[in-house]
């Protein structure tokens, strides 16, 4: 990992705890983070500065999708999205 990319971790990485935090599971909190800055390395490479957004605004999705992505994979047995879906609507 470059130094630019471990600088940018280390200035959004207040940013990846607290949402890490809103998912509320401290078991998987350090995971969380993990995954978390792979979210910010994958909205560096998509970052435009011409969006005239700040970065962290930028990457957030990215961090939450990549979360989001664990806890959904991070089962014994695998549940389909659908099956998902249709355990909301019940």
């Amino acid at each position: 990992m470059t130094t630019e990319m471990t600088s940018l971790i280390m200035e959004n990485q207040n940013l990846i705890y607290s949402v890490a935090n809103q998912f509320g599971k401290q078991e998987l909190v350090e995971d969380l983070f993990q995954v978390g800055c792979l979210g910010i390395i994958s909205a560096y490479k998509n970052y435009d500065p011409s969006y005239q957004v700040k970065f962290s605004t930028y990457a957030y999705p990215y961090i939450v999708g990549e979360m989001r992505r664990l806890i959904r994979e991070n089962k014994g047995i695998k549940v389909s999205r659908e099956l998902l879906k249709l355990q909301l609507k019940i």
